[in-house]
């Protein structure tokens, strides 16, 4: 399977915090195909682990859920209001589409697919606004969706209260379609799992045992990335390596000079605490030798990754981050490289074959 492939299945599969499970069965079917021979296994939180051999020393973890939203409210006039999952930017919900997969009694008994229902975010337009509401974004407790139904009643033999939901997706290249940008909404973080899974395929390919840990609810805590951490730790890995997306700069408002990263660029490898500092540079160095690009994300103490949790997991686990670059996070014209993507699957592979060549066994 291509890059591009694994990729696009990864990112428009749903799989919000905490229902994962569609997600969860697209990376299974890829792990099939990729990783032949290869044992799965799900904890009871959700975390997928896809073991290659007998006795892996190292971890490679990237979080398959993504942001969305839980239906809380639905008006007598039948629009839908609605929470967040995850950290969303209330000013670029407008005018979005929303699909919400309904537990409506027109709807009991049919499998998640053909559960989704389309709706709008709907506003007050722009011609019957007072002047000092044009200068205000609206909060996400104002916003609604609207499905072009007339009432409650209506509604609710689709959607009820409680049921999630993601904005609309789309997956494009950038600015053509030969192009190696593409744009799509959930990047963050399928591009790590896609990352993570040729990566752990590659390792295979150099007789190297390892886990590919695919882990729920980052997006509300690291979670899953705390359950994991002690299983790892405890089936005796040595090295773990998170594969997430940061950000990207280079635009007005956010300029290289407040994150020296950019699209294009090269993989992301992060230097400073809490990054072991002789880990990083470990990292570098055999990126050097083998001529793969990169760049230093610098770090001053949380990472805001799942490598947060899995480092200070019992005892402690050595972790060691590598991120995609990604501009507009959270958003869903989300901004990506693919030969990021392929520098970071090279930076994973042979960062870990040179700690385990320069590091006496056990």
């Amino acid at each position: 399977m291509e890059l591009l492939e694994i990729l696009k299945r990864m990112t428009l599969a749903p799989g919000l915090s905490g229902w994962e499970e569609p997600v969860r069965v697209e990376i299974e079917e890829v792990a099939g195909r990729l990783l032949q021979g290869a044992s799965l296994d799900v904890d009871e939180l959700g975390n997928l682990y896809v073991k290659v051999g007998s006795k892996p020393l190292v971890a490679l973890i990237a979080h398959m859920d993504e942001l969305g939203f839980t239906v809380k409210h639905i008006s007598t006039s039948g629009l839908i209001y609605f929470e967040p999952v995850g950290g969303w930017d209330d000013r670029i919900l407008l005018g979005e589409r929303m699909v919400i997969y309904g537990s409506g009694s027109s709807l009991e008994g049919l499998d998640w697919k053909d559960r989704a229902v389309v709706g709008v975010i709907g506003s007050k337009p722009a011609h019957f606004l007072r002047p000092e509401e044009k200068d205000k974004a609206p909060k996400i407790q104002d916003l609604f969706v609207d499905l072009g139904l007339s009432d409650r009643g209506e509604v609710e033999k689709y959607v009820k209260v409680g049921d999630v939901a993601h904005l609309h997706k789309d997956f494009v290249p950038v600015p053509r379609s030969e192009s190696s940008a593409v744009s799509s909404r959930g990047f963050d973080d399928r591009a790590g799992c896609a990352a993570v899974m040729l990566a752990s395929k590659m390792l295979a390919e150099l007789g190297i045992d390892n886990y590919a840990v695919f882990t729920v609810q980052e997006e509300v805590g690291a979670r899953g990335a705390t359950v994991a951490g002690y299983r790892l730790h405890q089936e005796g890995v040595k090295l773990a390596v998170a594969v997430d997306v940061t950000h990207a700069a280079g635009y007005p408002g956010f300029e290289e000079r407040d994150y020296p990263v950019k699209i294009g660029g090269g993989a992301v490898i992060s230097r400073g605490p809490p990054i072991p500092m002789a880990l990083s540079r470990l990292f570098e160095e055999e990126a050097k030798r083998i001529g793969v690009g990169y760049q230093v994300g610098p770090e001053a103490g949380r990472t805001r990754t799942d490598l947060d949790v899995i480092q200070i997991s019992r005892t402690g686990l050595k972790s060691m981050l590598v991120s995609i670059p990604l501009k507009y996070m959270h958003t869903t014209v989300e901004l990506m490289h693919l030969g990021d993507l392929r520098s970071a699957v090279d930076l994973i592979v042979h960062g870990t074959e040179g700690y385990f060549r320069r590091t006496p066994s056990p």
